[in-house]
């Protein structure tokens, strides 16, 4: 008996010490599609920054919505951190005050997201800067200046309301001179290509663009009277060439491949 039992146990150390395949040819895929379904397969867990991240931007779009709804005002913080699901404590320790946070929705809200890289680093600005022809200098800024102030025309009512806060006027003043600034090297573009009108300084030049190319005039044709935003646009691409270029016929391989050619007039 001692030694059946022997065997016995030696046989079933060789069979349970043969290693047994996870999967058999060609069954591999389906093999992984049940351990994916089972939960076995392990995503990575977001980093620390990563989910930072993540309630920075939940909170900016929560204040964006309320500064566009409510004016600014009526939003407190507390309300936009119950909106955003934190802790008001949260938000304060992230913007510090409620004239902070505007200034990060409006910044976040005109670049069209909220990545730490400047506007005037985005690749649409290298595009325009580096542009062969002063024409497609113009068109390409058009193109994509406007569509800042589409994006942040909803809470420039929130911005006016807030202009007694003397942070949020100091940011706006801050704003219209970096406006400035960030259009000086378009016309430097055009001088450098020598396509500026003769008798036009570049300083005066920039006059026109800052008075042509700003918030008020959108505000005014696009808000109040009803402009589409490509009509707007191809006005105002028209108009800058008329105040700024040397030859002002616009040629359609300057637009054509933009969102408003259909509205200039061939």
């Amino acid at each position: 008996m001692l030694r059946k039992i022997t065997e016995f146990l030696i046989a079933g150390i060789r069979l349970t010490s043969r290693p047994e395949p996870l999967f058999t040819r060609g069954s591999t895929s389906d093999a992984s599609s049940k351990l994916a379904g089972m939960g076995m397969v392990k995503r990575a867990k977001p980093t620390r920054a990563e989910r930072a991240a993540h309630t920075r931007h939940r909170m900016l779009d929560s204040a964006r919505e309320l500064f566009i709804a409510n004016g600014y005002t009526s939003t407190t913080m507390e309300r936009i951190a119950e909106d955003a699901g934190v802790a008001v404590q949260t938000l304060y320790y992230t913007f510090r005050t409620k004239g902070q946070l505007l200034r990060a929705v409006v910044e976040a809200t005109a670049a069209g997201d909220d990545r730490p890289v400047p506007v005037p680093q985005r690749a649409w600005v290298h595009d325009m800067l580096t542009a062969p022809t002063g024409q497609r200098v113009l068109a390409l800024a058009v193109e994509h200046g406007v569509d800042i102030f589409v994006r942040a025309a909803p809470l420039w009512p929130a911005v006016t309301a807030a202009a007694a806060d003397p942070e949020v006027a100091r940011y706006w003043q801050q704003v219209a001179t970096d406006r400035r600034t960030s259009q000086a090297p378009m016309v430097a573009r055009l001088a450098e290509l020598n396509l500026l009108r003769h008798e036009l300084h570049p300083n005066r030049a920039t006059d026109r663009v800052v008075v042509l190319f700003g918030h008020d005039v959108f505000s005014g044709l696009v808000t109040q009277a009803g402009w589409s935003v490509p009509e707007y646009k191809a006005w105002l691409l028209t108009t800058l060439a008329q105040q700024l270029l040397q030859r002002p016929k616009l040629t359609p391989t300057a637009y054509a491949d933009l969102s408003y050619s259909h509205q200039i007039a061939s």
